[in-house]
């Protein structure tokens, strides 16, 4: 996604940020010895939020960087190769493969269409629809884009789109956005969500239910914030469906390849609605599911699979993970925040100020943290924050949701940089998309989202 071209610029800013970084006297609030740490992270963050130079070959100057400053253990450094998600992304590329390889995607595609409302609107919002149905199906945001991307990817060329039109990309960010965002609302749908409910039962004792927590969230953060993506995407992303000849007639049947593969996915789909059941994690089922396709290569797959792989979104998740264990392995991100803490304007009964301030604080954070750093590090903080709020533990750290589920840049949020590289997604258009999203987000659905929280009873003493 990245020109040849802009490499002198990229190095440049570089050189420019890393002066700057060892010129100055790092801030006093820093934990002793991490000011290589703070400027590498703040290169490879630059790096990733303007794509100056593509995002696998960011990762691998933050892999070389951080190993000649031993700014951390290697096994920190390249934290995220052994990740599942790694994993899952290896799986879903051989399974995305497989899906154009066979001609599935288009197959499912045909018949989608004769389905989907003809209207440039109602295409959208039935993707957007379809991505939140399978965020209750499917845990793990990861899986749900190496799965819903490529078919989003088919049904955009069913529909007419060209390569790099709107109407592609609002399709893409449909299905991308369509299932992380409502995910959040779902207590076992992502990595944030979790890390919350675990850190609320071990650090405070508090034992968080599914129905309570979609009660709490869902309404505002899934179905409204869901419905206002829809609008954004039509108004920002203009265009009208051309769809095809041949998609209007009745599709053909799907040939042997087509529905073997069609099973493989029912299979993986079903071993990743029920792991609470067998305890086979999602990466595992993505890979076994992979294996299959790989057994079988030049039917499922092409005759020499890896050849055609493409290790970039590998690489960019890899570098993405690592920089986030760097950060948290050196408390970059949990010494600013402890820094702001005292400065911040908390007092009991300022409901609506508290609101503002914690969840807005959170989403700043983020920029530091990515998504899972902010419950990581605002939970340990819910008896400082209660005391200063004036409310319960659980109250105050119920807010933590708006805010780990408000991302201002891609890279904050892996799955959906993942998403974004394998439907192809143009960097420009994504990192605008993501921004104007995310204010939107802050002015309109979080005062919503607290009108809500007051009004159930969530926010009290």
């Amino acid at each position: 996604m990245t020109s040849l071209f802009t490499y002198p610029r990229a190095i440049m800013l570089l050189v420019a940020i890393v002066a700057l970084a060892t010129g100055m006297a790092p801030p006093a609030w820093l934990p002793a010895g991490t000011a290589w740490t703070t400027a590498l992270a703040f290169v490879t963050i630059g790096l990733y939020a303007t794509g100056l130079i593509a995002e696998a070959i960011t990762s691998l100057v933050f892999f070389l960087g951080a190993m000649l400053l031993a700014v951390a253990p290697a096994d920190v450094v390249f934290s995220g190769f052994s990740s599942t998600a790694f994993w899952i992304i290896f799986g879903g590329l051989i399974l995305g493969m497989s899906i154009r390889h066979t001609g599935l995607g288009q197959a499912i595609a045909d018949r989608l269409l004769m389905r989907l409302p003809g209207r440039y609107s109602g295409l959208i919002a039935a993707t957007v629809g379809a991505g939140l149905l399978l965020a209750f199906l499917m845990p793990g945001a990861m899986g749900r884009m190496v799965l819903i991307v490529p078919i989003a990817v088919a049904v955009a060329d069913r529909a007419g789109f060209d390569e790099g039109s709107n109407g592609r990309i609002a399709v893409v960010l449909a299905a991308i956005f369509g299932t992380h965002l409502g995910s959040f609302a779902i207590l076992p749908s992502n990595t944030p969500n979790v890390v919350w409910s675990g850190a609320m039962e071990s650090m405070h004792g508090i034992d968080i239910g599914y129905i309570d927590y979609l009660w709490w969230h869902f309404p505002v953060l899934g179905l409204v914030r869901s419905a206002l993506l829809v609008v954004v995407l039509v108004y920002a992303f203009p265009d009208r469906p051309g769809i095809r000849s041949e998609a209007r007639d009745a599709p053909a049947p799907l040939d042997r390849d087509q529905r073997q593969t069609a099973l493989v996915l029912l299979v993986a789909l079903g071993f990743w609605a029920t792991d609470a059941l067998h305890g086979i994690g999602p990466a595992w089922v993505a890979l076994g599911a992979a294996l299959y396709c790989l057994f079988n290569a030049s039917r499922l797959v092409p005759a020499k699979p890896f050849a055609a792989l493409d290790m970039g979104p590998l690489l960019l998740l890899a570098g993405i993970l690592g920089v986030g264990s760097v950060i948290a392995h050196a408390g970059i991100g949990e010494a600013a925040f402890t820094q702001l803490l005292p400065i911040l304007p908390l007092e009991p009964a300022a409901n609506a100020i508290n609101y503002a301030v914690i969840s807005i604080g959170g989403t700043a954070l983020a920029v530091l943290t990515a998504m899972p750093g902010v419950p990581a590090i605002g939970v340990p903080l819910g008896e400082t924050l209660a005391n200063a709020t004036g409310w319960s533990v659980q109250s105050v750290l119920t807010i933590l949701a708006a805010s780990y589920s408000t991302y201002l840049l891609p890279y904050q949020a892996p799955p959906i940089l993942i998403g974004a590289q394998l439907g192809q997604v143009p960097w420009g258009a994504l990192t605008r998309f993501t921004l104007g999203f995310a204010v939107l987000s802050i002015v309109l659905v979080f005062p919503l989202h607290y009108l809500w929280l007051q009004w159930i009873g969530v926010l009290t003493g």
